[in-house]
């Protein structure tokens, strides 16, 4: 049987660091397209499946190469490997492993498999196939990424256009005149079109705005506005993709978030899950099929990048040590055991510990804690008698997501999406929203003294100077009460910049009379997402704290709760006249509660604002 086991061994100098390849070679469902291997699909080998191990078989009418996957292991950016048992075909075992060495020249690239034949034509023929042709293709691919990353390009700027269906180029150049007029941002407007005429199908199949948005250097809502105009228009569809709260696989694609239900059901996890709008519902665009029609082949499921959170992920054996090899960003980490409740926490900071054990007993991990660098020497080790996938992975979600928080605080997509409305009686979870309500102070003076048709005029008219500046710092309103707003912000900075802006506005308007003056009562905390009247509003204590601060407010003033002001860093501008004043107050319906607030007084100049 050993005469059977065949090791390749090679080696590729590039230019580039690990930390630059890492997102490239560890995507390995671009990676195995891009070697031309054939798309694989699950498949329901047996009933006996493992945890974390995976049936599949290639998708191709060529072959009926059946196998399980052992979970992918990698120490993040410097190795990863997976292994392959095949239930019938050519192979017994195929095993790879891919180390990324950093050096004085960029990166040495060892790239080993090992594969076991099931019979001697197999033993002589595989050396022909990898040393000829796998090897070949291998190393123009890893070339081309290095190229990408020495040009700071993606992938699909080094490659020629794809093809369109019927009339495609001819909508795409309708919309590009449309766009340009509707945004007036035609740079953007032109880099989409690029993109969604040259990208292959795995990179539009889920276009990430902010991610684009980034590479290319622009702002993330001017991107963002493009997109959103680009769907009404025809240009692109976006789907609402749901992940896991636990392993953070994307279990669902919703076209509307009228089909979202809780709870969910996690295939990998096998429990139920709620969403979360801030966490694990993310807004995700693709081409519009009058445009192009996308395959959706995949190559590779369980591969690194389809688990970007997670930094290293190890399958032990009993008793067996691993000795490992990463790189960490400073933050918060988990540590825990696939299938196994229990975890244990890391931060991740220049003050921690170089070198650490965690051994694995047969207790499991119980809340311990540990601080390390980011450079550890990191050994696991499994001291229990089953086999154990170890996992250490970011605690915080991808800022690169566009969640359902941020996108349903946005003016312009209520706008434009008004019918996009949770459905009648469910409630999703919000865990972090600044809610602001806004209200005229002595507003019954003003129509007592002008009279009804004039107030109400500038009643209007000072909504739409708030509708404008909540726009401008990325919010939206809610609905209108009376004389008062509640607008939807996404940070306490941008709720509080909005007022300044309207409050300016207003301040200096010579038709408004001296008795419209505009006050506010802003919070932040968490609250519940729910479809009233067809529209997205918020319940809960955040809500309803958030209603009770306008109170405390008198005429030019604007009221923070300890959350809002804590996160905010006021100081006062060079010749402001500005008046600060810290209150512990009972709220109406929080009677048995001392709530610590600030009331900020403004006259006639504004606030420097530092955070």
């Amino acid at each position: 049987m050993d005469s059977q086991i065949l090791h390749f061994d090679w080696h590729w100098q590039l230019s580039s660091s690990p930390e630059q390849l890492w997102p490239l070679l560890s995507d390995t469902n671009r990676f195995n397209r891009q070697i031309k291997l054939p798309p694989v699909q699950p498949s329901d080998i047996s009933y006996d499946s493992r945890l974390g191990h995976t049936q599949l078989s290639y998708n191709s009418l060529q072959s009926s190469d059946a196998w399980v996957e052992e979970p992918y292991e990698w120490e993040r950016p410097y190795r990863f490997g997976v292994k392959r048992l095949y239930k019938n075909g050519a192979y017994q075992e195929l095993k790879i492993q891919v180390d990324l060495h950093p050096n004085e020249q960029g990166t040495m690239i060892h790239y080993q498999v090992w594969v076991t034949t099931r019979n001697l034509l197999a033993y002589y023929l595989t050396p022909l196939k990898f040393n000829f042709l796998f090897r070949r293709r291998l190393r123009k691919t890893l070339r081309s990424y290095d190229q990408l990353i020495q040009k700071e390009h993606l992938p699909y700027e080094q490659q020629s256009k794809m093809r369109l269906v019927r009339g495609g180029r001819q909508r795409i150049e309708e919309a590009r005149l449309k766009l340009n007029a509707e945004t007036e941002r035609p740079t953007i407007v032109s880099r989409l079109i690029d993109f969604i005429s040259h990208a292959q199908d795995i990179d539009v199949a889920h276009i990430s705005p902010y991610e684009l948005s980034d590479h290319w250097k622009m702002d993330r809502q001017e991107v963002l506005s493009v997109f959103l105009h680009a769907t009404k228009c025809g240009l692109l569809n976006f789907n609402w993709d749901l992940y896991c709260s636990s392993c953070r696989s994307l279990q669902q694609r919703c076209k509307t978030l009228s089909e979202i239900h809780e709870p969910v059901f996690c295939e990998e996890c096998q429990e139920e899950f709620n969403v979360n709008f801030n966490r694990n519902i993310h807004l995700t665009f693709r081409p519009n099929p009058l445009i192009r029609k996308i395959s959706e082949d995949r190559y590779c499921i369980t591969g690194p990048q389809t688990k970007a959170h997670i930094s290293v992920k190890q399958y032990l054996k009993p008793g067996e040590k691993r000795y490992l090899k990463t790189r960490l960003d400073k933050g918060k980490y988990r540590l825990h055991i696939l299938g196994q409740k229990g975890s244990a926490d890391v931060q991740v900071s220049d003050s921690g510990d170089e070198n650490i054990m965690i051994s694995l007993k047969k207790a499991g991990l119980n809340g311990e804690k540990a601080e390390i660098t980011p450079q550890p020497n990191l050994v696991l080790q499994n001291e229990t008698n089953k086999n154990k996938i170890f996992i250490l992975e970011k605690v915080e979600w991808s800022s690169q997501a566009l969640t359902a928080a941020d996108v349903t605080s946005l003016q312009l997509f209520r706008d434009l999406f008004d019918k996009e409305v949770l459905r009648k009686g469910e409630k999703i979870a919000v865990d972090s929203q600044t809610l602001m309500f806004t209200d005229l102070f002595d507003s019954t003076g003003m129509y007592n003294k002008e009279g009804d048709k004039t107030a109400v005029v500038r009643v209007i008219e000072h909504f739409e100077i708030l509708q404008d500046a909540i726009a401008e710092e990325n919010g939206a309103i809610v609905k209108t009460i009376g004389d008062s707003v509640m607008a939807v912000f996404s940070s306490p900075y941008n709720a509080y910049r909005a007022f300044m802006k309207a409050h300016e506005q207003i301040s200096n308007h010579e038709e408004f009379s001296q008795r419209l003056k505009l006050k506010a009562g802003i919070h932040h905390g968490s609250c519940m997402a729910v479809n009233l009247n067809n529209n997205i509003d918020y319940f809960g204590s955040t809500v309803n704290i958030a209603s009770r601060l306008v109170d405390f407010a008198d005429e030019d003033e604007i009221v923070l709760s300890e959350s809002v002001s804590d996160a905010l860093d006021i100081v006062e501008g060079t010749n402001a006249d500005l008046n600060q004043t810290d209150l512990n107050v009972n709220l109406r319906g929080f009677e048995n509660e001392k709530f610590a607030i600030k009331r900020v007084t403004l006259k006639d100049s504004s606030l420097r604002l530092v955070v």
